[in-house]
């Protein structure tokens, strides 16, 4: 569930995206396009191509500034953390994009074989914010990898089952 601090970033974010669709059509109508030209104009700048790429960032901003111990944190990437312990920031990273590359091909597979894909895109959600935490981690605090293992694994010892079930469930 989202928290307040949460949901006042997305809500920031949306009307942000809602201004910048506004401007675009009000751009393209001072300029004398027609109605249909700015409407096209205003859907275009809303929902750019780079619309889902912020969003990833604004949900990776706001689990990292809940913390390691955060119980959202710990629901969210506890299950991939607990099977697989890994040494390193490297080995982590590796790891991490074997299994996100495995997910898009499995995918990938699906819609060859059936014409969809009905496999969960939470999963491809989650690898994905995992690669970018680890990714800024590696840039900016690499020494701090191996406590916060230890701690997102201290934490997820005693939930490690209902969290497991929770992510389960909610797939």
């Amino acid at each position: 569930m989202a928290t307040s601090r949460t949901d006042r970033c997305l809500h920031r974010d949306l009307h942000r995206d809602l201004r910048r669709g506004r401007r675009a059509a009000a751009g393209v109508l001072a300029e004398g396009g027609s109605a249909l030209a700015a409407a096209y104009a205003h859907i275009d700048a809303t929902f750019s191509p780079a619309l889902p790429h912020a969003m990833l960032k604004g949900r990776v901003a706001a689990l990292m500034k809940g913390g390691v111990v955060a119980p959202r944190a710990c629901l969210r990437y506890g299950w991939l953390i607990g099977p697989r312990p890994v040494e390193n920031l490297d080995a982590a990273i590796v790891l991490v994009e074997r299994m996100r590359c495995a997910e898009c091909e499995a995918r990938a597979a699906a819609v060859r074989n059936w014409g969809h894909c009905c496999r969960p895109r939470r999963v491809l959600m989650i690898l994905d914010e995992v690669r970018l935490i680890l990714r800024m981690l590696r840039r900016y605090a690499p020494a701090h990898f191996p406590r916060l293992v230890a701690v997102v694994q201290a934490a997820g010892s005693g939930t490690s089952a209902a969290a497991g079930m929770t992510a389960d469930a909610a797939e």
